[in-house]
């Protein structure tokens, strides 16, 4: 079966926000999951709205993450420190990531979950662990070959294409346009694909005016990428904390006059590939 469903848990950049305005694409931040089984669980990223997943897993069976991890900074793995799961003796974590800062994924998870910042060592928890260097190499996970890209972003970011039985999805949030290499990888590796989620934090005219540098894109340069790339099914992702949903919801109206198969991420969506 080639078919897959991918879940979006958080979507919401640089913090979580909460409140009536924010209601309908939810203030969690980025967490994206493909359900392998009721036991195995591909995540991208472990923003805030990993936490929905608490409730949705079976409880007394061992359990099985895999974890993408496009970047480190805070809003991407927030949800680790309380994420109930990496706190039992027979579940099973293996983190992809690539190397930043001089350190390895383990060393940079570990450094911001240990006191004093957070009461538990990261090291510590009860699961057991291991962990994947990341470079532009493809790799296989529960039974997805992954193409990884090193984008422009502070600090780098990695974007992921997960395909299986020719469907694909491309999944490149917190990225910036405007940098000529990361530009172009990130063109070839979202060729054809199914599905594109990609960063719109910021609308066209706040990008220009006060947001470049910051390390985040705008609805026009993703339809204009889902165009060039010739994509199936663009999804807006990385909310910025102060769009309410009348906000997003014109941006999507902008967006959908360019290419009408554009949609914005929401918490509880479910993305059908294929």
């Amino acid at each position: 079966m080639s078919e897959f469903i991918v879940k979006v848990h958080g979507c919401r950049g640089s913090v979580p926000v909460s409140g009536a305005k924010f209601m309908r694409y939810g203030g969690a931040t980025t967490c994206f999951e493909i359900e392998v089984s009721p036991t195995d669980r591909l995540l991208v990223d472990a923003g805030t709205g990993a936490m929905a997943i608490h409730d949705d897993v079976p409880n007394g069976e061992p359990l099985s993450f895999s974890i993408l991890m496009t970047h480190l900074h805070w809003d991407h793995c927030l949800a680790l420190p309380f994420f109930k799961p990496l706190y039992h003796p027979d579940n099973q974590f293996t983190f992809y990531g690539r190397d930043v800062g001089g350190m390895d994924i383990e060393e940079a998870i570990d450094r911001v979950m240990r006191p004093p910042w957070f009461p538990v060592n990261f090291r510590g928890t009860a699961a057991k662990k291991r962990f994947r260097n990341v470079t532009e190499e493809p790799f296989w996970v529960d039974g997805f070959e992954v193409i990884p890209r090193i984008l422009h972003h502070p600090d780098g970011v990695v974007a992921y294409r997960i395909q299986r039985g020719g469907r694909s999805i491309v999944i490149a949030t917190d990225v910036e346009h405007g940098q000529a290499g990361s530009d172009e990888k990130l063109l070839g590796l979202a060729s054809s694909a199914d599905v594109l989620v990609y960063d719109a934090q910021y609308l066209p005219d706040e990008y220009l005016s006060e947001k470049e540098g910051w390390g985040h894109s705008t609805w026009l340069e993703a339809v204009t990428l889902a165009q060039k790339a010739d994509v199936g099914q663009l999804i807006l992702t990385s909310h910025d904390p102060s769009r309410d949903d009348d906000g997003v919801n014109a941006i999507v109206d902008q967006a959908q006059a360019a290419f009408p198969n554009t949609h914005a991420a929401f918490e509880g969506m479910e993305i059908e590939i294929g």
